[in-house]
């Protein structure tokens, strides 16, 4: 083709026109709009040289990619792709074949896409694998129980501690009175807003008293008309008779020990009608018997002085818990399963009234008695008959069958949810008890709120179940938690592993201590890990009674996380000073706050070992050695014609139990962590469940059915309190309570018929361990 400047024009592949080189040289110098024609100019293209060494690596890579593209790009995509291509265009084809039968493909295939993120989705969820900081254990894995303390130590919220406090001690909230309706609706609020299920708020009735009528007349040696002593609501005694008593003879007893009860019958002032004026001493149950016993027509007790306010007035109850607790009325059961006993036959309550006074009205008498009689250890004297007598009525509002409420919520477990712990403070007070138990309530409230946090912020669940309870009735000789434990017996005893109770925890004390009585097979949990603390641990035998008595009668092992001042009841618990505006300025206190910041993370650290550890934390070897030791002292107590060789063979078995489960447990370790499996082979977590099982039914199967011979309420032949207790000596007050009772009154017969009862159950106990063939170790070669 000829274009009109008479150029060669050749056509390119896409049919246009282009020119050749000499054109579009020429052409560049073509005169435009009339402008004179130059000569072109050529310009010789410069070649560079370059450097033999680079050609030759040039040609290398080149060669290199050629050898690669046709020895593995090409055949890969001539074998494998092209081949896949098709196939994967055959199935959609035919996907879409099917899809069209269904309805418009496009919409079909959105559907059939989402449904098929979701299942992804979901799986990925399920698998816990995702880095989303959660703490769950499944599959054979743990939670991350520093990863919790961690979120704990964070979360804890002193501030709402302060706002709790401030409000359940507003008002006086006894056993059955609006007070407690109005707080027991708070906690369940409380437990609603932090998400924990209600597993329900249960209704006993139950024996109680009420501040009702009373008054004091006080008649001096050679004054027929006297003085009276004005008495209030404050001079009350929950579990008190009532009575009247006229003109009868005062004798001072300091504080009615047996010691002094003796001295002043020795003395021969106990021999006519007396009403005893004695002091709180460390167990008030024992000086009502006492008083008892030697013939007191009443009691009185004398507060001490609260700092420089001498008029407060402690309330105590006076129950009997060394004889049984709960409803004085139903003794060891529950609800109308046959009808109540008559109060005269209660051996819960005392068969005489009391009433307590201040220090200022105690002082008004003993200072008309002479300084006569029985000298005591704080100098004041006794008196005799003809010093002083007295006017005496208390008249309490007594009610047989009143409620009293338990308010129980409960988070469950993912792996063995027929076993659970028991976190528990009791809730009614006399008057306002900010100190106690009111502190112990917002710190249950507080747990509970820091383990739902962790529930929700981890997606997290404990091995086995937790429940939290709220106890009613403690101050009626803790109705609330033994009538639960009679309701419910059975299904407590199969379940619960392990009690703690925070209802006694303070910071009241200059010393930042903490005051632990436990279980034997819980000391080493509670001993442990101490060294970072900002507070000192003293694990001690369980030496007091409380909402956890009915539960170690049972033979559950139970912790009791106590402050000093709280254990011993110092003032002003128990009077109507204990509010909440003496005690603010210590909350806010700054190295206050950091101690109690320490309590509770402590709290939730031994307590999320009790319930997710993968086993229960039972420590069998500090359980054989405490049981060794302790039968030592009380071979020394008995007479050499007593046979310790059931008892000692017993002990044999559980030295072998107690080796076996440490070489259990060793090899459990060794291939979980030793060997990098970190996953648990299921046939080694039935072995495990096995183990913890039997663990939690150590205490439980070391009882006796029908119970001591004395007092049937108390199951348990190791753990328990004597008659009679001592707190100087809380180990030997409350181990073997009916051996010792009868080393106390020298029955040897009676000693060796229980001896040989307790080593039967010792050899019975440590044979359910080493009968069991699949917790006799593990061959870690198999995995």
């Amino acid at each position: 083709m000829i274009n009109t400047r008479g150029y060669t024009a050749v056509p390119n592949n896409e049919g246009s026109i282009s020119n050749t080189q000499d054109e579009l040289n020429a052409e560049a110098f073509e005169p435009d709009m009339g402008m004179p024609l130059e000569p072109p100019v050529y310009v010789e293209e410069m070649e560079m040289e370059e450097p033999p060494l680079s050609e030759a690596f040039t040609e290398k890579i080149q060669r290199f990619r050629t050898c690669f593209e046709n020895n593995v790009i090409i055949p890969v995509r001539e074998k494998v792709v092209d081949p896949l291509a098709q196939l994967i265009t055959l199935a959609s084809e035919k996907f879409d074949f099917l899809l069209s039968k269904i309805g418009n493909v496009m919409v079909m295939r959105r559907i059939f896409y989402i449904i098929l993120m979701s299942i992804i989705a979901a799986l990925i969820i399920a698998s816990d694998r995702l880095p989303n900081g959660k703490a769950r254990g499944s599959n054979g894995l743990f939670s991350d129980h520093d990863l919790l303390l961690q979120y704990a130590r964070k979360s804890i919220d002193l501030s709402k501690i302060e706002r709790d406090l401030e409000y359940i001690s507003s008002m006086p909230h006894m056993s059955g009175t609006s007070g407690d309706a109005a707080i027991r609706h708070y906690i369940k609020e409380s437990f609603d807003k932090n998400g924990i299920r209600l597993a329900g708020e249960e209704e006993f009735m139950a024996y109680s008293n009420y501040p009702g009528n009373a008054s004091l007349h006080v008649y001096p040696k050679d004054d027929t008309e006297g003085f009276e002593i004005p008495l209030s609501d404050e001079n009350f005694s929950p579990m008190s008779p009532n009575g009247e008593l006229r003109n009868i003879s005062v004798i001072y007893a300091n504080k009615a020990s047996l010691d002094d009860m003796v001295s002043l019958q020795d003395q021969g002032l106990l021999n006519s009608d007396f009403i005893l004026l004695v002091h709180y001493g460390d167990y008030v149950f024992q000086q009502m018997v006492m008083a008892q016993e030697y013939g007191a027509k009443a009691v009185i007790f004398i507060s001490d002085p609260y700092k420089d306010n001498k008029d407060v007035v402690q309330m105590k109850s006076v129950a009997l818990p060394q004889n049984g607790t709960g409803d004085a009325l139903t003794p060891e059961w529950e609800g109308p399963l046959r009808d109540p006993i008559d109060v005269s036959e209660a051996k819960y309550l005392p068969k005489i009234p009391s009433i307590p006074i201040s220090n200022n009205q105690g002082e008004k008498i003993l200072s008309k008695l002479s300084d006569t009689g029985v000298k005591f250890s704080n100098h004041k004297f006794s008196g005799s008959y003809n010093d002083c007598r007295l006017d005496l009525l208390i008249q309490t509002a007594i009610r047989e069958r009143h409620p009293v409420h338990d308010i129980v919520g409960k988070i469950e477990g993912s792996e063995q949810a027929a076993k659970a712990i028991v976190i528990s403070a009791p809730r009614n007070s006399v008057s306002y008890g900010a100190m106690y138990p009111s502190f112990g309530t917002v710190i249950l409230l507080s747990l509970i709120q820091l383990y739902q946090e962790m529930v929700y912020k981890f997606d997290w669940k404990p091995l086995r179940n937790i429940y939290f309870i709220s106890f009613g009735g403690s101050e009626f000789n803790e109705a609330g938690a033994t009538e639960l434990m009679e309701k419910r017996t059975e299904v407590l005893k199969s379940e619960i592993y392990a009690m703690i109770d925070v209802g006694q925890i303070g910071i009241w004390d200059d010393s930042n201590d903490l005051d632990i009585q436990c279980h034997p097979l819980l000391a080493d949990l509670f001993q442990k890990n101490m060294t970072s603390r900002k507070f000192n641990v003293e694990v001690n035998n369980v030496h007091q009674f409380g909402d956890w008595t009915p539960y170690l009668a049972r033979g559950m092992p139970v912790a009791i996380i106590s402050s000093p001042r709280v254990v011993s009841r110092d003032l002003p618990i128990g009077t109507v000073e204990d509010k909440f505006d003496d005690i603010k300025e210590k909350l806010r206190d700054k190295k206050k706050g950091e101690v109690l910041s320490e309590i509770m993370l402590y709290l939730i650290e031994k307590s999320l070992e009790l319930v997710d550890d993968p086993f229960i934390p039972f420590s069998i070897s500090s359980y054989v050695d405490f049981l060794s030791s302790t039968l030592k002292g009380l071979q020394k107590e008995c007479s050499n014609s007593v046979s310790f060789d059931e008892v000692f063979s017993g002990m044999a078995l559980w030295e072998k139990t107690k080796q076996q489960f440490e070489k259990w447990k060793g090899q459990w370790t060794d291939l979980m962590y030793g060997n990098g499996i970190y996953i648990e082979p299921t046939i080694i977590a039935i072995n495990r469940w096995s183990w913890n099982y039997l663990l939690s039914r150590i205490g439980t199967n070391q009882c006796l059915e029908d119970g001591l011979a004395e007092r049937t309420f108390y199951k348990n032949i190791i753990f328990g309190p004597k008659l009679w207790v001592e707190k100087s000596d809380p180990l030997r007050s409350w181990t073997f309570p009916e051996i010792r009772d009868s080393i106390t009154s020298k029955d040897w017969s009676s000693v060796q018929v229980q001896l040989n009862t307790l080593g039967t159950i010792l050899q019975n106990t440590a044979n359910t361990f080493l009968e069991n063939k699949n917790l006799h170790g593990i061959n870690t070669e198999e995995f």
